[in-house]
Formats: structure tokens, sequence, C-alpha cells
């Protein structure tokens, strides 16, 4: 049932069920600073293993919103499922929860990438991927959210927050997103990403993997939020979150 057609009853009720998964010690340990979120900038995140991107134009109660309803869906499905090992129930999940909060969304569908070349940048293909649904400003400002992530050292909180919850030594699921806003509706073009490989994966987006050692499935679409139904249970996601929202998010300096 599409969500805005639900009694707003049965989506707090299933809010108020879900189940969060904890930060890992080392997680725990960071003192990490609150996000800064300004009105009509554009920006770059690090929200557990996504990235969002958003370009100029969106409220700062917008890209709260997105990043809080992303978080909140990652955490409810790591507490269900393995996001590396039982990765199809996981973002059954996690589409599931985004529904219920006001994302109107299709199922994910994935494709094995294939590239004649012996190595593939995972940078490169998740531009690739975003280009085909995306603009020539949305991917700009993505490019942007990647290189600024680029630069960090290995020890960055940043850094260690992304490396960790979007991936194992070999086997990875994570998100890339870039946000617009349309007439007051806020727009997300997605890419979902999931591989196994026979390789030890250090800095995900900018490794050279191995095509013949490696399994990449992608998927992308273009989403938007029900405002109507988002206002509704803004308060209860944020509460909802509570501390995680400040230790599973992070901006990035683009």
């Amino acid at each position: 049932m599409d969500v805005a057609t639900r009694n707003i009853a049965e989506v707090r009720s299933f809010i108020d069920r879900l189940e969060l998964a904890e930060p890992t010690p080392e997680l725990a340990r960071l003192i990490p600073a609150a996000p800064r979120l300004v009105d009509t900038e554009k920006g770059g995140y690090v929200d557990d293993g996504s990235m969002v991107s958003f370009v100029a134009g969106l409220s700062a109660t917008h890209k709260s919103d997105v990043l809080n309803s992303t978080l909140l869906a990652q955490l409810a499905a790591n507490k269900q499922f393995d996001r590396e090992e039982k990765t199809e129930a996981w973002y059954d999940f996690y589409r599931t929860v985004l529904e219920n909060v006001g994302w109107v969304i299709q199922a994910f569908d994935f494709t094995r990438f294939e590239t004649a070349g012996a190595t593939f940048s995972v940078d490169e293909v998740v531009v690739k991927i975003l280009a085909a649904i995306a603009t020539q400003n949305d991917i700009a400002v993505v490019t942007e959210t990647l290189e600024a992530m680029k630069a960090l050292t290995d020890d960055d909180g940043r850094v260690v927050l992304f490396n960790q919850e979007s991936h194992s030594l070999q086997k990875g699921n994570f998100q890339i997103g870039v946000c617009s806003e349309s007439d007051g509706v806020v727009v997300m073009k997605i890419g979902t990403f999931y591989f196994s490989t026979t390789q030890q994966v250090t800095r995900l987006l900018w490794m050279q993997f191995s095509s013949s050692e490696s399994g990449f499935y992608q998927g992308a679409q273009t989403v938007n939020l029900n405002e109507e139904v988002y206002a509704q249970v803004r308060k209860q996601v944020i509460d909802k979150l509570g501390d995680k929202a400040r230790t599973f998010v992070a901006d990035l300096d683009i």
C-alpha cells in the first residue's frame, strides 16, 4: 500500500517498533562534530555506509530529512540483516523503512558491472552509473564529494566511519546519492552497490578491482520524499535516532 494512503498512526507504530544497530566500540570512541547543515548551500556527507551530496538550493531541514531517514533505514536494516552476507534481504528491509517514512521508491534491481578492462575503479563506476539518471550539476557535486573524501587521511573519522560501515575486507554494500529540490519536493538520484572480491579492500572508492577476481553489482533509480508524510514523523525519526545521528553522520568540505 502506498504510504500516502496509510494511516499515519500505523507509520508511527512501525517506526516505534524498529530496532537500530549500535555503533561499534571503534566508532563510539570517536568524538564527531555535529554535521553542518546550511540553507541553500551545496554539501557532501558520510551517512553510515552511504555518501550523500546536495546541490545548492535545499533547505537545512530537507538535508536533515534525507540524512536522518536514510540513516534510520540503514541502521534498522543493519540490525535485521548482515548487509554484506544477506544483501537482498537487507535491501528489502531498507526499502520498507524508506517507504514507511515517506519515500516513493521502487524495488532495487541490480546488474553485474561488466568492463572490457582488466581492472576498474569504484569511483569511476559510481559516476558512470549515476550519470545515466543525473544532471551534469548533480554529477559535479558528487565528484566534489568524492574528491573531498579522497583528500582525507586513513585515520580521519569520516574515512573510518564509511570504511567500517560500507565494507569488510572482501565484501561490501554501499549507496551514493545526490539530492536536489524540484517545486519543493526533495528528489534523490541514488546508486546502490554491492560486491565480493578475493582482493583485500582498503580505500573502497578508489580501489582498483580486478575484473576477474570480483563480482561488482550496481543499481540506480530516482526517488522522491513525500513531504506531507515525512513532516508528520520528522520529530519521531529524530528522537528514534538520538545520538546516532551525530555518530553516524559527518559533513565533508566541498
